[in-house]
């Protein structure tokens, strides 16, 4: 019995130490153990997003985010040096067609394809709710049939679609290419675009149309309203280098233009660049965030 508590009393003062039962004197707090997982990475920005980006702080800010649109592009090019390119080419035409491209008012210059090479586009506008044209479709009609004299080889494009709120049959192609007959215009020089109802359809549409039945066609002319040709010849510059680049088809580029000089309290010069955007971006599929650039309820990138 003796021998039994000795061993017991023993194993006891193994176990607690020479201090006790309490915790050994030289034991260091234990570290918390973290339950967080390891932060990731974000993933660098798709081209699709850098595009995007580089268009809405162009569109927003104009030659202000020259520096942030650079940087954009810089890595656009490192991501994919196709796109890089072809936007660095669409963003120069941009800057030039808000600055130095000069609108010929209801005449062509004398330099131009004499040949079916040539198209004459004519860009549509919205109808009355009868479906009639109001009088700036027709003052373009006008400056239409001026050209298509001066260019007697060239086919025409009227470009756009139904917007006529009490006739849904009416098109503003339809409508201008009757018009055009009307005033002796070939039929077989006649092309008729009636699906479209933004500035990026005409020009995305028109290229479609031309590939596939005027492969003859490189040079495009676009008639319009005055404050309309910058905005046009814009969106469709960028529309067919895009197209070529991405389809790897045959370049058609816009070569001239001619006007009829108005101007219009809808679309305000000082607003331009925002309906530039909102074309811009349909060209790249945001179809809902260019909805808001035309009717000027986005929020803008912070430069």
């Amino acid at each position: 019995m003796k021998k039994l508590v000795v061993l017991l009393l023993a194993l006891v003062l193994t176990l607690c130490g020479p201090i006790g039962c309490g915790k050994a004197h030289d034991a260091s707090p234990a570290a918390p153990v973290s339950t967080d997982a390891p932060a990731t990475p974000e993933p660098p920005p798709t081209p699709e997003r850098l595009i995007e980006e580089i268009i809405t702080f162009h569109g927003c800010y104009g030659d202000r985010a020259d520096d942030k649109v650079a940087e954009l592009l810089e890595q656009l090019t490192a991501s994919d040096s196709r796109q890089g390119a072809l936007w660095r080419d669409i963003m120069d035409y941009w800057r030039y067609a808000n600055t130095r491209l000069e609108v010929n008012l209801e005449t062509l210059p004398e330099d131009l394809p004499q040949d079916d090479s040539l198209c004459l586009v004519v860009l549509g506008y919205e109808l009355n709710a009868d479906g009639t044209m109001q009088d700036e479709l027709i003052g373009r009609l006008t400056v239409a049939e001026a050209c298509a004299r001066q260019y007697p080889n060239a086919v025409v494009i009227c470009t756009g679609g139904g917007t006529a709120k009490d006739e849904p049959d009416a098109t503003e192609a339809g409508q201008m290419g009757a018009w055009l007959l009307e005033h002796g215009l070939e039929e077989s020089r006649l092309i008729i675009e009636d699906r479209s109802l933004t500035t990026a359809q005409n020009a995305e549409f028109s290229y479609d149309i031309l590939l596939r039945e005027h492969p003859r066609v490189d040079s495009v002319v676009l008639i319009s309203s005055s404050y309309h040709i910058p905005w046009g010849s814009l969106l469709f510059e960028a529309s067919f280098m895009k197209s070529a680049s991405e389809w790897h088809t045959p370049e058609i580029h816009v070569v001239s233009n001619c006007a009829w000089p108005t101007e219009n309290e809808i679309y305000k010069s000082s607003e331009i660049l925002r309906w530039e955007t909102g074309g811009m971006l349909q060209l790249i599929g945001r179809d809902e965030l260019a909805m808001d650039y035309y009717y000027d309820h986005y929020e803008k990138p912070e430069l």
